[in-house]
């Protein structure tokens, strides 16, 4: 029986998009044999207190200039046929070492890195080179790759997110879409600013963030359950390309990358308004009419039009639906890594792949027009 060890930094960085590292190892514990490693934060475990010798290590090593490890050090007492390593930032990278002999014991491994932005890579040279330790490099953002081999002998693909989308899928059961309009994470201000009127003239109810840099409280299920919950229940799901001029991530800068937003609210069968990244991921992986209508201007003629239309809607939101369960689970990206490494996927794979299948298989346009007019 394959045996695979999965390492994450998730636990380590209560913020929201560390949910998503959290939630491709759920899923992937449940499709494969796996040992899981991801400590917390040994600074910030508030039911232990850090042994004097960390203590004293910490503060030489920050006197130095040195890293300092957040991770406590965990050793590994068995043997894997794959180790795989997500993280959110190339900084993490420098975590490894506190996991001891995870390379010796790992007879392949990959690490799957979801933000790689080409101008940071000259000053983390030195953090680039630890790519090196392993057979095959995952990069979310693909047109990071011609930069990025500069740094490093691993090979490298580009690897999209995903999400659970049996957790994620509003089929069988259809919920009510009480929420009009729902947007988690990074917004436009200008279309932001006509929402909240829109919202106020129509009585409608609009879910937005409030908090920023806001750490999570509950356990990641908790967080992904909630989010789940919420879009299925959603009309409009608001989502914006991370280069965008109105709502730019400060470290993407112009780069046209892929996020995990537009896979969460096709999934959740909302009909997914803002704006999509020119970038060849996002056209391989959403090429279907109106995956994401575009919001650039004038937001309540766009969504009158659209409400005048139930048929066009109940069309999105059953194609979102069922290319979402035929294609964007983790378990699908699961695959490409196992091709990647010519392994074959585990029965309890393939049965999940079944029942995604399945569930595609059963979505009516009917059935959903027939939900829109609920």
């Amino acid at each position: 029986m394959r045996q695979c060890l999965l390492m994450g930094t998730f636990n380590m960085d209560p913020r929201a998009w560390s949910g998503v590292l959290w939630e491709f190892t759920d899923v992937i514990s449940q499709i494969e044999n796996t040992d899981i490693v991801a400590p917390s934060d040994r600074f910030f475990d508030p039911s232990k207190r850090l042994p004097f010798r960390d203590r004293m290590d910490a503060r030489f090593r920050h006197k130095l200039d040195m890293y300092v490890a957040r991770m406590p050090k965990v050793t590994l007492d068995r043997d894997y046929d794959l180790a795989v390593y997500t993280c959110q930032f190339l900084h993490q990278l420098k975590e490894l070492p506190q996991i001891r002999f995870w390379r010796d014991r790992a007879r392949k491994a990959a690490v799957f890195l979801l933000e790689a932005w080409p101008d940071t890579f000259a000053r983390e040279a030195q953090t680039l080179a630890k790519l090196d330790q392993f057979d095959h490099v995952f990069v979310l953002n693909g047109s990071s790759i011609p930069e990025l081999a500069r740094y490093t002998s691993a090979p490298i693909s580009q690897l999209s997110t995903a999400t659970d989308v049996l957790r994620m899928t509003p089929v069988p059961d259809h919920p009510r879409r009480v929420v009009d309009l729902c947007c988690i994470g990074r917004n436009n201000p200008t279309i932001h600013a006509e929402l909240l009127a829109l919202a106020q003239e129509k009585g409608l109810f609009y879910h937005y963030d409030v908090w920023k840099n806001q750490t999570v409280g509950a356990g990641w299920e908790d967080v992904r359950r909630f989010n789940a919950d919420l879009i299925r229940r959603s009309r409009y799901y608001l989502v914006w390309d991370p280069a965008h001029k109105n709502a730019r991530n400060q470290h993407a800068g112009t780069a046209q990358v892929l996020t995990t937003r537009y896979f969460e609210g096709m999934a959740g069968g909302a009909v997914v308004l803002g704006s999509a990244p020119d970038c060849p991921e996002y056209r391989a992986a959403f090429d279907w009419p109106d995956a994401v209508i575009p919001l650039e201007h004038n937001a309540a003629r766009v969504i009158a039009s659209l409400d005048d239309d139930p048929a066009r809607i109940a069309r999105v939101r059953a194609q979102n639906i069922s290319q979402s369960l035929r294609r964007h689970d983790w378990a699908h990206r699961w695959r490409q890594i196992l091709a990647t490494f010519e392994l074959r996927p585990t029965a309890d794979h393939l049965a999940r792949e079944t029942k995604l299948e399945e569930l595609a298989q059963s979505i009516c346009p009917q059935k959903t027009l027939a939900a829109v007019r609920s």
